[in-house]
């Protein structure tokens, strides 16, 4: 009789405590309210930011769960809303030994209140190598500069150069007097064609993968600042130099002119598309420098081409928003950046991810592909993500990618 009431008590303490309001999760990522738009399929994951800003936070949230030393943030990068400067700064100090994720000031160049609240979450370890620096800031305005060290108490050190070009030798700096040393193996940009960035993104992702030298070009000349990172380095064969984009991104003059520095090749496709494709499935293997002995050899790129990995896919109107998403390849699901249109995959793209394409095997044992979408559906739609998520499956469904499902019905109140 007694077991019988303390049952019945149970039962209604527990109904009791359910009505009193919802349980929330741990204190990791999952916890956080931007991750719970979310939108999955079987094989792809959404991270929908509507602006840069909220999407830099979702993507550090996502990564860093912050609940104990291995999966928290050696530092954070802060930057204003600049595609070039940006660019810039993930490319070269991303990577360990500092393990940095980008986030964003607003438009107006001050930090959010919701960005203030992520950086304190992500609680920092501090680059030992860097005197326990918390926060690299980047042309951030000095009063912002002062908010970051009062409010959170976070040892900075800030860069000021609004030339992309310039800073980018900078960095080169700042690196080698981290690592002794200046990665023979440098990705260059167009700083001035209007696609540059987009061409580049792909291998900017290898950059903050791996860690390696980055200078910009102009189309159809070599700026002094780039002269300047590229006589740094001291090779058996100088430069290992790696050109994004095609001869109307970066002239054949500019590529011939980087000759005298080093070895000279290109990532590059007719498109945006094909050249990240292109960046996907690169490798470079061969001798850098040393001795008869003692080689030290050189592997740039993914060199993807079977089944079994991971992919950042988005807009390529939408740099601000894949910029800091490169930080999945560094520490998430590491993998390259692919591009996509709104409203379709391009041929380029879709080529490769079916190269790619996981074979049928017995349920449990397929090798698969997996891809985050990034942006809101605005940036990519609905009927994209599904053709993505058909082209990563190891089935034989038909993928179409000239014409798609309609966008899901968008649900409206009834009238009266």
């Amino acid at each position: 009789m007694m077991s019988t009431l303390k049952y019945i008590c149970s039962i209604i303490l527990s109904g009791f405590l359910l009505s009193c309001g919802n349980t929330e999760g741990g204190p990791g990522g999952g916890s956080h309210p931007l991750q719970q738009e979310a939108v999955a399929t079987a094989y792809t994951v959404r991270l929908p930011g509507s602006n840069p800003e909220e999407q830099a936070i979702l993507l550090t949230q996502t990564v860093y769960p912050a609940t104990r030393e291995d999966n928290a943030v050696g530092a954070i990068i802060l930057v204003p809303q600049d595609e070039k400067i940006a660019f810039t700064a993930m490319q070269r100090i991303t990577h360990m030994p500092v393990n940095a994720p980008l986030l964003y000031l607003t438009e107006d160049n001050t930090i959010s209140e919701q960005t203030l609240r992520e950086m304190k979450r992500l609680k920092p370890d501090g680059v030992l190598q860097d005197e326990r620096t918390d926060v690299y800031t980047v042309n951030v305005p000095p009063k912002e500069v002062e908010k970051v060290k009062e409010l959170l108490g976070y040892r900075v050190r800030s860069f000021y150069e609004e030339d992309p070009v310039k800073l980018a030798s900078v960095l080169d700096m700042w690196q080698a007097a981290m690592k002794a040393d200046h990665p023979d193996e440098v990705i260059i940009s167009a700083v001035d064609h209007p696609k540059g960035i987009e061409h580049g993104i792909g291998a900017m992702g290898w950059n903050a993968h791996m860690g390696k030298g980055f200078a910009w070009v102009y189309k159809d000349s070599i700026p002094q600042a780039t002269i300047d990172i590229l006589n740094r380095r001291y090779g058996d064969f100088g430069s290992f130099m790696y050109l994004t984009g095609g001869s109307d991104v970066i002239s054949d003059k500019v590529a011939k002119q980087l000759g005298r520095y080093g070895l000279v090749r290109r990532i590059a496709g007719k498109n945006v598309f094909a050249s990240n494709a292109v960046n996907a499935g690169y490798k470079d293997y061969g001798r850098n420098w040393g001795w008869w002995w003692d080689w030290t050899p050189r592997a740039l790129g993914w060199g993807i081409a079977q089944a079994g990995h991971n992919y950042i896919i988005g807009n390529p109107d939408d740099m601000l928003y894949m910029i800091p998403a490169a930080v999945l390849g560094h520490m998430g699901k590491h993998g390259p950046i692919l591009l996509v249109k709104p409203d379709s995959v391009p041929k380029a793209t879709a080529d490769y991810l079916k190269m790619v394409k996981p074979f049928k095997t017995g349920p449990q044992e397929t090798i698969l592909n997996f891809a985050w979408i990034i942006g809101d559906t605005s940036s990519v739609n609905i009927a994209t993500q599904q053709s993505i998520d058909r082209l990563l499956s190891p089935f034989d469904a038909p993928v179409d990618t000239t014409s798609y499902l309609p966008e899901a019905p968008v649900l409206q109140e009834k009238k009266d």
